[in-house]
């Protein structure tokens, strides 16, 4: 049953288009973005990343904040914070001449692992994390699932591959979006999401929500204590 769902999660992640079902990443585009060119698609993504890259470069510890926040106030703080970021809405985000006048809407979920991963581009701390023996008796559940806007299921399978592949999310996130690179590094690191994904779990998630969610467990994991194994 988990590897007959781990195999739909799959084929929904690595074949969907990125922005197929959630809201744009470029908006206010005109007729310039034509929805579902896979170019424009990687435009729009690389765009988003360079907004996150942006934040955390200009303002570190709102990024840093907004991504270890426990409370709904706490959070939308920090995120009001950023969203005044006058820095990054001045900065070049695009490199396509298609993309005049962009304007990134990333949804939150994708827009908190893109942060995710531009925090563990800059410290590394992730490089010397190590595989950790499997867990059981909710050892994966973690406080931070609360804020994220994700499926708590999604959640726990990302901390719990984290954990037990974190060489595997590192190979992912060295790939551009969209490209036969991430598609490869996503199937590879199926080995470990079949037995991460909870029992009876049914879920879907396009391949930059997967990703997004990884990219932040692991960031989690890089800053956090090591949970005892039970």
């Amino acid at each position: 049953m988990r590897t007959r769902i781990l195999t739909a999660l799959l084929a929904v992640a690595v074949a969907a288009p990125a922005i197929a079902n959630d809201p744009p990443l470029g908006s206010r585009l005109g007729e310039r973005l034509k929805r579902g060119e896979s170019r424009d698609n990687y435009d729009a993504l690389r765009s988003a990343h360079r907004l996150a890259e942006c934040l955390y470069f200009k303002r570190g510890s709102d990024v840093i904040g907004a991504l270890t926040a426990l409370s709904e106030a706490e959070q939308k703080r920090y995120q009001r914070n950023l969203s005044q970021s006058v820095e990054c809405r001045n900065a070049t985000l695009v490199d396509s001449p298609r993309l005049e006048g962009v304007a990134i809407q990333a949804p939150a979920d994708v827009l908190r692992g893109m942060m995710a991963e531009a925090v563990l581009e800059k410290t590394t701390k992730d490089e010397a994390l190590q595989p950790l023996p499997a867990a059981t008796g909710g050892a994966y559940q973690r406080d931070w699932f609360a804020i994220t806007g994700r499926d708590r299921t999604v959640d726990e399978m990302a901390v719990c591959t984290a954990e037990q592949n974190p060489a595997g999310i590192r190979d992912l996130l060295a790939t551009r979006p969209e490209s036969a690179e991430e598609l490869a590094a996503v199937k590879a690191v199926g080995a470990t999401l079949g037995p991460c994904l909870p029992q009876g779990a049914t879920l879907k998630a396009n391949r930059q929500s997967l990703r997004a969610a990884l990219a932040e467990a692991l960031f989690h994991r890089s800053t956090e204590p090591v949970v005892a194994v039970q």
